[in-house]
């Protein structure tokens, strides 16, 4: 519950783009993107709790 929290208040309004391992941890690493634009926002794993959002 709380990672979803986190990835609402940094990356918002989103959808998957797609999944790959995770760089860090091995885990799904997700690609998300804007739903409304329709570009890449950022990348989160809720194993390592790695979140990063892209700068526009």
């Amino acid at each position: 519950m709380y990672f979803e929290c986190l990835l609402d208040a940094i990356l918002g309004e989103r959808q998957i783009f797609h999944i790959i391992d995770c760089s860090i941890c091995g885990f799904e690493e997700v690609y998300y993107e804007s739903s409304t634009a329709k570009q890449l926002i950022g990348r989160a794993c809720s194993h390592c709790n790695f979140v990063q959002r892209f700068d526009d």
